[in-house]
This record gives structure tokens, C-alpha cells and sequence, in this order.
């Protein structure tokens, strides 16, 4: 794949599942040994993405990602985005508060 498929690929993924909640587009470019690494969790699989993004829209549920820059280099693509939302249920054993994240 190019790098430009790549990045398209990362964009769905953070436009469409993170920020509007499609989670069809996971199963679509996720491949099925897929891990996210965080320092507080460890998510495996197109199935464990879901329910990450299932658990982050439930406690965000105006979640909006907005993508800054992005960068690709042959199988690899780094992406900078602003989070913003509203807290209203439980994510990792925090509760309501507003924030904004830039990552």
C-alpha cells in the first residue's frame, strides 16, 4: 500500500469511527492482530478497538477528534489531533469533567 492509502486509511479510522462513532470502518482497515498500546490499557484486535471507542463515545458522547497533521513514511503514519468533549459517564475510573486533549 502507498503511503497515501495508509494515511486514508488512519483518517477513516479517526474521522469516522472515533469521531462519529462508525464502527464498521474498523473492521474494514484494522488488521486482526492490531494492538494499541497506552500506558493505562493494552487493546487488542478490531474487536477491542470497538469496545474502546464504544466505552470513549459512551463517557464522551460529544467526542470530536479533529485531525492537526499527519505524516507517512512507508508502512508507517503518525497523526496529531486535538480531543474535545464533554464527560458525562465513567472511562477508566474517571467521571465527569470537560476536557480537551491534544495528542
Amino acid at each position: 500500500m502507498s503511503t497515501e492509502e495508509n494515511k486514508t486509511m488512519v483518517r477513516r479510522v479517526i474521522e469516522e469511527a472515533l469521531s462519529k462513532g462508525n464502527l464498521a470502518v474498523v473492521d474494514e482497515v484494522m488488521a486482526p492482530n492490531y494492538v494499541y498500546h497506552n500506558p493505562d490499557m493494552e487493546v487488542k484486535g478490531p474487536e477491542g478497538f470497538k469496545q474502546f471507542i464504544t466505552m470513549f463515545r459512551n463517557a464522551f458522547p460529544d467526542l470530536h477528534v479533529a485531525i492537526d497533521d499527519m505524516v507517512a513514511e512507508g508502512d508507517k503514519v503518525a497523526a496529531c489531533f486535538t480531543i474535545t468533549g464533554t464527560h458525562q459517564g465513567v472511562v477508566n475510573g474517571f467521571y465527569t469533567y470537560e476536557f480537551q486533549i491534544r495528542g
